[in-house]
């Protein structure tokens, strides 16, 4: 009896088991269409955009789950590009910060491209800043993120309507930010940090440096930003489109630095012109209203100019909220003047800006 028993025990628990397995296989296969399901559902909840995505590929040993070929595009207008688009997205627990006590998780994004549109109406333009993003993404993990990374971005500025076109764009970004949660417990003020590197309008070298506390309502953070020399001809399309004047030679280098105390920044951008020529008398042009301004932006940096240095710059004070900055035009003016007769401005950064010195304020 006893080993009749025994043999239905075991027999039963291998029933158990097997339907144990398969209900697992059976979840296994059918969770990247539950998966993909339910992201294309919480990209359908977005006002004014939609979602679509590609293949959902389930990463369980890591903790994982990648999607891929995603779009966001503009439903409520006339935009012929998506206002995100990524190779891949891949939401996953961040291991290493388990060893800090937390349980959290971080999003790696590959090849993504943003698409800022200027257009002629409401219609034609796609800003999406305004959209709840952060929302959308908590909806899509479960997990507080406390990392992420983006390989390879892209951002682009894009007008459609002007004439001739515009498209302006940094690509071969790397950014990496780090302790939004303050898993690390570093301190209560600027624990998270992002860092990014890429490469400006094909050709200048752009860095950022930003220290952030994610844990205020309103925005708290410092920033250092940086951009090497770029050739002015690569504006010219630009310009053309919204000053009507071309750049003939020069070239454009960025300084600038900003901090904000929930949500109350200060800062400035300080951009050098260096060996401007904005002119080419020996270019035909037909009309001459276009031949004039031309001629007056030339004269003014040539006359504004620093001579030893042949750089025309200012220092832009910026003042106000994150979210309505306003330029201060007499002290930028002024600038130009101390730039060009008592000493030329350089392309570092000037260290006038720090959150400590704002907290003070």
């Amino acid at each position: 009896m006893k080993a009749g028993r025994f043999r239905r025990f075991f027999r039963w628990n291998n029933t158990v088991l097997i339907i144990l397995a398969a209900l697992l296989l059976g979840l296994r296969i059918a969770l990247p269409q539950l998966v993909q399901r339910h992201v294309n559902r919480v990209l359908d909840e977005m006002p004014e955009y939609d979602g679509h995505i590609g293949d959902v590929d389930m990463k369980l040993w890591e903790g994982a789950y990648e999607i891929e070929d995603i779009e966001i595009v503009k439903t409520s207008g006339k935009v012929p590009v998506p206002f995100f688009a990524s190779k891949s997205v891949k939401f996953s627990v961040e291991w290493k910060a388990l060893f800090d006590g937390a349980w959290v998780g971080e999003i790696e994004f590959d090849s993504p491209v943003v698409n800022f549109v200027n257009g002629a109406s409401e219609a034609t333009t796609q800003v999406g800043v305004d959209k709840p993003w952060l929302d959308v993404i908590n909806r899509l993990f479960p997990l507080d993120l406390n990392r992420f990374e983006v390989h390879n971005g892209t951002l682009r500025y894009r007008d459609f309507h002007s004439r001739p076109k515009v498209d302006l764009k940094i690509d071969q970004i790397h950014m990496l930010g780090k302790n939004f949660t303050n898993s690390k417990e570093l301190s209560e003020k600027l624990v998270a940090t992002i860092e990014a590197r890429g490469r400006g309008f094909e050709q200048g070298r752009l860095d950022l440096n930003m220290k952030i506390n994610p844990l205020t309502r309103h925005p708290t953070f410092d920033l250092d930003f940086k951009m090497s020399p770029v050739a002015l001809v690569r504006f010219n399309d630009f310009s053309r489109a919204y000053a009507n004047f071309d750049f003939e030679k020069g070239t454009l280098a960025i300084a600038a630095e900003f901090a904000a105390v929930n949500g109350s920044m200060r800062g400035y951008m300080k951009p050098l012109f260096d060996d401007v020529a904005v002119v080419d008398v020996k270019e035909e042009i037909k009309n001459p209203l276009q031949l004039l301004w031309e001629g007056v932006v030339g004269s003014i940096t040539r006359v504004f100019r620093n001579q030893r240095k042949e750089r025309f710059a200012t220092m832009i004070p910026v003042q106000g909220r994150v979210d309505d900055p306003k330029a201060a035009i007499l002290p930028m003016i002024g600038n130009i003047f101390r730039n060009a007769f008592i000493r030329a401005y350089g392309p570092n950064i000037e260290n006038l800006i720090q959150l400590e010195r704002e907290r003070k304020k």
